[in-house]
């Protein structure tokens, strides 16, 4: 079971998201981060937790007002350890190179940006299949073209991120009939180790988590046993 913490950038600053209301969100403060210090909690999440993976959304750049590449530029030189997961509001495979260009990270497709209606090689690349509850965000159809969709998904319940209620194991089972050769990865609503271990026996590959962390409901020690 792979447990991947995430950072939302925004301005510099790790967020706290909050059921996908992105103007309302405000710097994260608790025991692992002090008033949205980035670099800080990055040490914290190494040193504390052993993390060797790190998923990074920029939300600047996700909704078309600038980007954080300066900041992932020196998480990338600082940690250079970490294997980062990067959602820049990727719209075509042309974004993507771009920032490849500059650093090395694994590219997280998100299902509202992306534009591109044609074929692309999708080695390391992942699909975000972005939803507010049942309302599905993909102006481009990827995630219903299984000859352009990745075999890594992210499942992410925007409503469900930052909320506490649990994972939403309906849309876990309904991935696993329409892409049952994919990896599947849950995001919005772990609370816990028991959810964490209720995905790992429904199936899921792995799970994109901050708010459990930064609360203290999941220990370092909870974070290693499912290393």
């Amino acid at each position: 079971m792979n447990i991947i913490p995430v950072i939302d950038l925004l301005q510099g600053q790790a967020v706290h998201a909050i059921r996908g209301r992105r103007a309302g969100y405000r710097p994260v403060d608790s025991p692992l981060c002090r008033q949205g210090e980035v670099m800080p909690l990055i040490e914290r999440l190494c040193d504390d937790l052993g993390m060797q993976q790190l998923y990074l959304a920029d939300l600047d750049a996700i909704q078309g007002k600038g980007n954080n590449l300066l900041t992932l530029q020196t998480i990338a030189h600082t940690f250079p350890q970490l294997i980062l997961w990067i959602d820049a509001g990727f719209s075509s495979p042309a974004a993507i190179q771009t920032l490849q260009s500059q650093l090395a990270f694994r590219p997280v497709i998100g299902s509202e940006s992306w534009q591109f209606n044609r074929w692309f090689p999708v080695d390391q690349t992942i699909l975000s299949v972005d939803s507010v509850d049942d309302n599905l965000r993909d102006p481009s159809g990827i995630t219903r073209d299984s000859t352009r969709r990745p075999n890594t998904l992210i499942l992410m319940n925007l409503s469900r991120v930052g909320s506490l209620q649990g994972p939403d194991m309906e849309r876990l089972a309904s991935w696993q009939s329409i892409a049952p050769d994919a990896t599947l990865y849950m995001a919005g609503g772990v609370r816990n180790r028991p959810d964490i271990e209720k995905l790992q026996s429904a199936g899921a590959a792995g799970v994109l988590l901050a708010s459990a962390l930064h609360n203290g409901a999941l220990t370092a020690a909870d974070f290693q046993d499912f290393s």
